[in-house]
C-alpha cells in the first residue's frame, strides 16, 4: 500500500487515502544463458563464474587446446551468445583426504626469511600447471624517512618526528643513528607523532641531535608470465597494514596469491630475503585420473556445491552442455569409454528434467558408422534434450585445424534465435565460426538420422543445422521449440506470479492472476508464438471458484489452469506440380 495526501483537504489536518500497488506484468524470462562444465587450462575450481564475452574467458580460463570446452565458449559467443556460467573441472581430493599426486595442485614456492626459516608461500592463482610458467623476485626497498626531534629512551613505546608522511599502522620502522639501530612496528601514527607495542621495544638510547632516522622498511614481489607483468610494492609483513604483503596481492593479482606462513622470527628478521626470479613448481592439472563423478560434483548445500551440482542450483541458467563428456570416449574407444560420456549425458538430462526449466544440447562421439550414431541416440528418451552429429573442422585460438563437437555451437545458435522468439526453432540458420564438417552426410543418411531424431547439418550458403527434434518419443514433445516455450512459460510464470504467495486467497487475488496471465498469453500470441486465430483458440486462464474451492483455500492452495497451444514447426514442404496439356489447336 501506498499513502498519497487527500484530494479534498477541508479544515488544517493530515488526511490519508490508500492506493493499492499494483502488481508488476509478466514478461518473457530469459533463456539464452548458457551453464557449461569443463576442462580449462586455469581458473576457478568448481566455482561457477559467469561471463560475458570470450576475451573475459580467455583472460579467466585460457585456451586448452587438449579439451573441447574452449571452443565451445567460443562458438557459443561467436554464434550469439551473451552470457554463460563456466564451472571448471579437474580431479580434486574428496574431503578430508590430503590431495595426491593424481590431483590438481598450484604451482608454488616457499619463500624464506632471513633467519631461513619459512616466511610466505607463493603460489598461482589456481591449480593447473600453467603456472609452472610464472616467475617471480623479491626485493627489498627503503620507504619514507623521517628525523628524531625528540631524545627517545630505553623501552620507550613512542617518538617525535619531523614529519608521519609515509609512516602507517602495521609498518616496520628501522630507528638508527650512528651507533645503534633498532626495530619498531607502529600501532599508532599521529601528526609527528609516531607509537609501537611493548612487543618490539626500543633497546637503546636514541638522542635527536645525533642525528636519528626513522625509515620504513618495506618488500616488493615482481611477478611474470608470459607478456604479463605484476609489481607490488611497500608491501608488509604484520596484518594490521594496509600494505600487508597477502592481501595486497590477493586484491589486485590476476596471478599469483601470497600465504603468511607465520615465521616465528622477529622483526626484522621475518621479512623475506631478497630473491632473483624463481620459477614456481608442482602445478598440476588433475587430469590423468579424471572420473565422470568429477564432472558431476556433489551438493552438499550453498557454497559447498561442485561440478554440475553447482550449475544445477543456478536459476538463471536455461541452457547446458558438457562437451568434455566426449572426451572420455577419445580416450577410451570402446564400451568403457562410452559408458563413462553417456553417465554425464545422463547427468545432465536428470537435472533438466529435475529443475523442468533448462534444456540439454548433446554430442554424439565423432564415427562415420551410422548405425552406432542411431544406438547412441536410442538409449535416451527425453524431450529436455537433443542430440546433434557431425562433429565441426574450425581453427583453434592457436591457429590449428581442429574437430570439435557442435553442443557449444549449437546453443549459440538458440540464443541468437531466441532474440526473435523463444517458438523459432534453432535450424535452418549459419553456424558461424567453423570451417567445414568434419563428416559430408548424404540425402539418404540425414533422413535416417532424423527419423531417429539426430539432428544433423547440411552445407548450404554455410553449415546449417537440419533438424529441430528432442530425443522425445512423445509426438507432443517433439520438437525443440515446444519445450523450450514450455520452459519458458514455468520460468516466466514463476518469477511473475511471485508477489501472490501470502496474498489474500480471495476472488480480487483471483481476478488479479487471471486478467495478468492472460494479458501475458495474449501478448505471446501476437508474437506469434501461440497457434489460433484468435486468444480464446491460442490459450484459457482459469482461475475462480470453480478450481479454488473452499477446502483448497483452507489448504493455503491457489490454483491457476493455464492452457495454451504452440505452434509446430513445418518440417516438411510438400510441393504439388501439375503439367496442363494445351488442346491441339
Amino acid at each position: 500500500m501506498r499513502m498519497r495526501p487527500s484530494a479534498d483537504p477541508r479544515a488544517p489536518g493530515i488526511y490519508q487515502s490508500f492506493d493499492t500497488v499494483s502488481p508488476p506484468p509478466l514478461s518473457i524470462a530469459n533463456t539464452r544463458i548458457l551453464g557449461v562444465a569443463g576442462i580449462t587450462q586455469k581458473g576457478p575450481m568448481n566455482e561457477p563464474t559467469r561471463l560475458a564475452s570470450w576475451d573475459e574467458f580467455l583472460e579467466i580460463y585460457g585456451y586448452d587446446a587438449d579439451s573441447y570446452t574452449s571452443d565451445a565458449v567460443h562458438g557459443f559467443f561467436v554464434n550469439g551468445g551473451t552470457d554463460c556460467w563456466v564451472v571448471r573441472i579437474a580431479h580434486t581430493p574428496p574431503d578430508k583426504e590430503l590431495p595426491g599426486l593424481e590431483h590438481a595442485a598450484c604451482a608454488d614456492f616457499t619463500q624464506g626469511d632471513a633467519w631461513k626459516k619459512p616466511a610466505l608461500r607463493i603460489r598461482a592463482l589456481n591449480e593447473g600447471s600453467w603456472g609452472n610458467t610464472i616467475w617471480f623476485r623479491c626485493a627489498h626497498a627503503p620507504g619514507a624517512q623521517a628525523l628524531l626531534t625528540r631524545d627517545l629512551d630505553i623501552g620507550s613505546g613512542e617518538a617525535h618526528v619531523n614529519t608521519t608522511r609515509g609512516f602507517e599502522v602495521g609498518a616496520t620502522v628501522r630507528i638508527y643513528d650512528r651507533e645503534n639501530t633498532d626495530y619498531v612496528v607502529l600501532t599508532e601514527v599521529n601528526d609527528k607523532l609516531v607509537k609501537w607495542s611493548s612487543e618490539t621495544p626500543v633497546n637503546r638510547r636514541h638522542r635527536a641531535a645525533a642525528p636519528t632516522h626513522l625509515e620504513v622498511m618495506t618488500f616488493e614481489i615482481h611477478v611474470a608470465m608470459k607478456e604479463r607483468r605484476e609489481v607490488f610494492k611497500g608491501l608488509q609483513m604484520h596484518p594490521s597494514s594496509r600494505n600487508y604483503g597477502p592481501r595486497v596481492v590477493s586484491q589486485r593479482s590476476r596471478l599469483v596469491r601470497l600465504d603468511d606462513l607465520h615465521t616465528k622470527s622477529p622483526v626484522p628478521h621475518n621479512i623475506p630475503v631478497a630473491t632473483a626470479m624463481t620459477r614456481l613448481a608442482g602445478g598440476r592439472d588433475g587430469l590423468e585420473a579424471l572420473t565422470p563423478e568429477d564432472f558431476i560434483g556433489h551438493d552438499f548445500g550453498p557454497g559447498e556445491r561442485t561440478g554440475m551440482a553447482a550449475l544445477s542450483a543456478n536459476e538463471e541458467i536455461a541452457l547446458l552442455v558438457v562437451p568434455d563428456a566426449m572426451r572420455f570416449y577419445d580416450r577410451e574407444p570402446g564400451p568403457a569409454g562410452e559408458m563413462k560420456a553417456q553417465r554425464l549425458q545422463d547427468e545432465l538430462i536428470s537435472i533438466c528434467e529435475r529443475q523442468r526449466d533448462r534444456f540439454a544440447v548433446l554430442d554424439i562421439p565423432m564415427s562415420k558408422d551410422i548405425e552406432w550414431v542411431r544406438r547412441w541416440r536410442r538409449r535416451t528418451d527425453s524431450s529436455y534434450c537433443a542430440y546433434y552429429w557431425p562433429w565441426f573442422k574450425t581453427t583453434g585460438e592457436a591457429g590449428a585445424r581442429r574437430t570439435v563437437p557442435p553442443s557449444g555451437y549449437l546453443s549459440g545458435c538458440y540464443a541468437r534465435m531466441d532474440l526473435e522468439g523463444v517458438h523459432n526453432a534453432p535450424a535452418n540458420q549459419e553456424i558461424e565460426g567453423i570451417d567445414d564438417l568434419a563428416l559430408r552426410v548424404t540425402e539418404d543418411h540425414i533422413g535416417q538420422l532424423n527419423a531417429e531424431s539426430v539432428n544433423t547439418f547440411r552445407i548450404q550458403r554455410g553449415v546449417r543445422a537440419w533438424g529441430a527434434r528432442t530425443a522425445s518419443s512423445d509426438p507432443e514433445w517433439r520438437y525443440i521449440p515446444i519445450r523450450r516455450l514450455f520452459i519458458m512459460l514455468r520460468r516466466s510464470l514463476e518469477s511473475g506470479f511471485a508477489w501472490v504467495a501470502f496474498e489474500p486467497n480471495h476472488p480480487d487475488t483471483w481476478e488479479t492472476v487471471r486478467s495478468r496471465g492472460a494479458e501475458f498469453l495474449a501478448s505471446l500470441h501476437t508474437k506469434g508464438m501461440l497457434a489460433g486465430r484468435n486468444a480464446e483458440e491460442a490459450f484459457f486462464v482459469k482461475c475462480d471458484a470453480e478450481n479454488n474451492p473452499p477446502e483448497q483455500i483452507d489448504s493455503g492452495f491457489l490454483i491457476c489452469d493455464i492452457g495454451v497451444a504452440p505452434t509446430t514447426p513445418a518440417e516438411f514442404i510438400m510441393i504439388s506440380l501439375t503439367q496442363v496439356m494445351g488442346n491441339s489447336q
